[in-house]
């Protein structure tokens, strides 16, 4: 199937009922008091990370000449129809999630271009925590019918630069009512593994860890100090037990395991006390992967979809794109752990984001 025809059937499947969404501020007020997240006195979400947290920034069905498919709504990186864990936080809590931003990938000048929509939703896929996007994500690319081009494919923003747009948007500071979601650092982690002579990880790994749990552990010390008091941090998940590391043979998966744990439990270490919830997503994918049948799941070592950008090459395999007609089985997305190589399943993003809804719905 080629990319055209699976930008299609994503969006066929696109909508999910469920999502409550919103563009601004001016829908705090109207935020149902009667909801869970109401009547345990939050009035908004706001949610700042990578792939995982992104609810819709991306929109990559202006990617090619044909305006026919084009679409004005953003897509989230797991199986559809379906959404990304802040998105069943907002849904169970009856609170309002949006994109901040969406690119609109395509010919710049064009139909490329990033449109800012006002919602809280800062997260967007490939966010590293402090590191930005060289030139604001505009990379050159052989657009169908087009040829090679500079074409937007991102935004800039790391997760430091969406906590900046934000403060700079809302008065440099959070509210009592607020939920802060945030999670991060698998990014970072990728490019040092593509990026690091296996010979040399282990002289490196350290120095890396450092600067990695520095980074983040900073920029959740800047929510606090703007005035976030309900902030929910979403740990890295194990990276051993996602296909992308599992791929790579058990040393390589072993060590992403080892890493993941080291800058888990430093950052854990470094903000306790500071009144943030860490909710441990790594420890859920163990207990999902020991026992999969709990949840329904059948499948918790290969990826649900069959979505390449190239066809038959595993490296471009993205849960983006993927859609009910992508899946290598019919309902995949409900009975597989990963919809790609690192990516989790809507079946897995509903635990996740139910499971955080239970934990701030908690008596405080």
């Amino acid at each position: 199937m080629n990319l055209e025809r699976c930008l299609r059937n994503a969006l066929a499947a696109l909508i999910m009922p469920m999502i409550l969404v919103a563009c601004s501020d001016s829908n705090v007020e109207s935020v149902d008091q009667q909801t869970p997240g109401g009547r345990a006195g939050y009035t908004q979400l706001v949610a700042f990370g990578d792939s995982l947290s992104d609810v819709g920034t991306y929109n990559p069905t202006t990617g090619d000449a044909n305006p026919a498919n084009d679409t004005p709504i953003g897509l989230m990186f797991t199986t559809k129809p379906g959404g990304t864990w802040p998105t069943y936080v907002a849904a169970n809590l009856g609170l309002p999630l949006a994109p901040n931003r969406q690119v609109n990938f395509g010919v710049v000048g064009q139909s490329g271009r990033v449109i800012e929509l006002g919602g809280t939703g800062y997260a967007e896929g490939g966010a590293r925590i402090e590191v930005d996007v060289p030139g604001d994500g505009v990379v050159t690319q052989t657009v169908p019918g087009v040829g090679s081009v500079p074409v937007q494919a991102a935004t800039r923003r790391s997760i430091k630069t969406q906590i900046d747009d934000y403060l700079a948007e809302h008065g440099n500071a959070f509210r009592e009512d607020q939920l802060v979601l945030i999670q991060g650092g698998a990014n970072d982690f990728f490019q040092f593994f593509a990026n690091t002579p296996p010979a040399d990880l282990p002289a490196l790994t350290p120095a890396f860890l450092n600067t990695t749990v520095t980074a983040m552990v900073r920029q959740l010390g800047r929510l606090r100090a703007a005035g976030a008091r309900h902030i929910v941090y979403a740990n890295l998940p194990d990276l051993g037990l996602t296909p992308q590391f599992r791929a790579q043979g058990p040393t390589v998966a072993a060590l992403a395991t080892q890493l993941s744990d080291a800058y888990n439990g430093a950052v854990a270490q470094q903000v306790a006390g500071q009144g943030i919830m860490v909710f441990d997503i790594a420890a859920l994918i163990r207990e999902v992967v020991a026992a999969p049948a709990t949840l329904g799941l059948t499948n918790v070592t290969t990826p649900a979809c069959n979505s390449y950008t190239t066809p038959g090459n595993p490296a471009t395999l993205s849960a983006l794109i993927c859609s009910a007609d992508t899946l290598v089985a019919p309902g995949a997305g409900a009975t597989y752990l990963f919809a790609d190589g690192v990516h989790p399943t809507d079946r897995a993003h509903a635990v996740w984001g139910g499971r955080v809804a239970q934990l701030v719905l908690a008596p405080r």
